[in-house]
């Protein structure tokens, strides 16, 4: 490819890797990608891309609080993931591209289904989740809670960054936050400058539902997160013994703390897990 041809994605990815407000920094990829949309079951429009590298295997990457499909941790993510199998991206509603207004993770159940059926349909063989966040709390939540419901597409494995047991054993103010300054409606139009539209508030709480889940899961979680403290994974593997705990020294919240610290470590286990399901 031509030098004049490289310099604007170069001088794209550089901006997305050095703006610090996540939401902002849309990121570029360095392949091919296929801009998808999706219809959740109560009519919100998902946005949603797709690397697609020829594989029957398919990574759903989900995205946590305040981020969105080009955030540059996710890009990263991506295009790490992609070859072995193919990927997906997408926007919770009220974030990025994707319509409808968020709710802390009640109605994001819907996104998380539209994105499942959206896999199956396009004929993946295998399916595996990963998500970051407040995406681990929604994913664990969701996939709990309809476990024992046929009708509800499941994926066939799934890994969790960071994800709080419990918006109430997060840190720092982000629980009183949530719990009393989100649900205040005349306070909704300032949400946009925390990167997402904000609608109702519907909090899940994973550690209720968490035991319920029997697919392959893996815990992953650094012992410096001050965003969602580390007990977080503790008490979720607590209820449910047969997820794999894996705990990351030095290392801070989600996929920029992985990133940043371990990234080797990280992808390798990824993968292993993407290997498991041959």
């Amino acid at each position: 490819m031509p030098r004049h041809r490289r310099y604007p994605y170069a001088a794209r990815r550089l901006a997305a890797e050095l703006n610090p407000i996540a939401h902002l920094q849309r990121a570029p990829y360095s392949g091919p990608v296929e801009l998808q949309q999706l219809t959740t079951a109560d009519g919100v429009s998902v946005a949603a891309t797709l690397l697609r590298r020829g594989s029957d295997r398919l990574v759903i990457i989900a995205h946590g609080f305040g981020a969105n499909q080009q955030t540059a941790s996710i890009v990263w993510l991506a295009e790490h993931l992609a070859g072995p199998a193919d990927v997906l991206t997408f926007d919770w509603r009220g974030y990025g591209l994707s319509a409808g207004l968020a709710s802390f993770g009640g109605a994001e159940a819907l996104d998380l289904a539209a994105v499942l059926v959206a896999a199956r349909d396009w004929g993946y063989r295998r399916v595996v989740v990963v998500a970051e966040s407040m995406g681990g709390l929604i994913t664990l939540a969701t996939l709990g809670a309809e476990a024992d419901n046929p009708a509800f597409p499941q994926p066939d494995a799934v890994a969790v960054v960071s994800a709080p047991a419990d918006y109430e054993l997060t840190g720092g103010l982000r629980p009183q936050l949530v719990r009393y300054v989100a649900p205040v409606p005349w306070l909704r139009p300032v949400a946009p400058l925390l990167g997402f539209r904000l609608g109702e508030v519907l909090l899940p709480r994973p550690l209720d539902v968490i035991e319920r889940l029997t697919l392959p899961l893996l815990v992953i979680h650094g012992d410096r997160d001050a965003t969602v403290p580390v007990r977080n994974a503790y008490l979720l593997n607590e209820r449910n013994p047969a997820a794999m705990l894996r705990i990351y020294p030095g290392v801070d919240h989600a996929f920029v703390g992985m990133r940043a610290r371990s990234p080797r470590l990280f992808l390798s286990d990824l993968r292993a897990l993407l290997a498991d399901l041959q």
